[in-house]
């Protein structure tokens, strides 16, 4: 597998520290090549920069990101307040759906669950704050309205993924109007055997009850 040509360090940087996780633990290197489309060597070289600057850690034989930028994730927000306010939000609609519950917003062109709470129903989703969102769901068709066909959208700018993305997974999503007319989308995520657009009415709520929180005082 090949990739385009890195933009210099910092680029190859970067495929390098999100390519890691999926390397497993065998092969790393090689992994690595294959998933970011740099030469071994470079792959080499970066892994030990990342070392020394302490994003990434070598521990019995592997290689892993090291939890030093935990730190460094839990202060991404794109707007002051934004994260505390979500979490209460979130937490509140996850104790009354059951659902996964995630506050989705655009970054460079994709789509990343800024905060994001699992279900109780076994899901296969990547159900963790910093995931990629596909462009094909709910919660980015709401934020990329001229994507989203007319049997997916729903009323009050919402959307709905019934099983179009992965089999067995349905999600409903509504826009939050973010101070300075930027937006987000509050998606929840369900087993098939239970739509998630029969959470139509909390999910909606909920998503005025953020853009509350944030709004100026």
């Amino acid at each position: 597998m090949t990739g385009p040509e890195p933009r210099g360090v910092v680029d190859g940087a970067f495929r390098v520290l999100r390519a890691l996780p999926e390397t497993g633990r065998e092969r790393q290197v090689a992994r690595l090549s294959e998933l970011t489309g740099l030469p071994r060597p470079t792959v080499h070289r970066l892994l030990g920069q990342l070392r020394e600057s302490a994003a990434v850690e070598w521990v019995n034989g592997q290689w892993s990101l090291s939890p030093s930028l935990l730190g460094l994730a839990q202060r991404v927000e794109p707007l002051a307040g934004l994260r505390a306010a979500a979490a209460t939000v979130i937490g509140r609609l996850r104790e009354q759906t059951g659902a996964a519950v995630s506050l989705v917003v655009p970054s460079e062109g994709a789509f990343v669950a800024l905060e994001m709470v699992p279900g109780r129903d076994p899901l296969p989703i990547d159900a963790r704050s910093g995931a990629h969102m596909p462009a094909s769901t709910a919660a980015a068709m709401v934020l990329d309205p001229a994507a989203a066909t007319a049997e997916r959208r729903r009323p009050f700018g919402a959307a709905i993924d019934d099983e179009d993305v992965f089999p067995g997974l349905t999600c409903y999503a509504v826009p939050v109007g973010l101070p300075g007319g930027r937006r987000a989308s509050l998606q929840v995520a369900t087993a098939a055997r239970r739509p998630a657009d029969r959470l139509a009415a909390p999910v909606h709520r909920a998503a005025v009850a953020l853009e509350r929180r944030l709004a100026p005082r």
